[in-house]
């Protein structure tokens, strides 16, 4: 669940948010969406393969953002998502 509040990686390490981690990361991604923390819960997810979890962040986006997506899996460009990589061995809180 760490890499949900990831900041960025190095080399085979997820660098996150010890404060973030810790207030948000026993979330759903329907809590995180109504928290306007729309990258996390479209992030979760896309981790958890949740495809109503991510319509319901794209409906929740769509409302507070200028621009209309069509798709959840536009989401995947907009907020940089990838699925998780098997070559994250492990996580440092900073």
């Amino acid at each position: 669940m760490p890499l949900l509040i990831s900041a960025g990686f190095d080399g085979v390490y997820a660098i996150v948010d010890k404060r973030s981690r810790s207030r948000y990361g026993k979330l759903d991604a329907r809590s995180l969406a109504d928290k306007g923390l729309f990258r996390a819960a479209y992030r979760r997810t896309v981790f958890d393969g949740d495809a109503a979890g991510a319509d319901y962040v794209l409906e929740k986006f769509n409302a507070v953002s200028p621009l209309k997506y069509e798709k959840s899996a536009d989401l995947t460009r907009v907020f940089g998502v990838q699925p998780p990589s098997d070559d994250i061995t492990g996580v440092r809180a900073v």
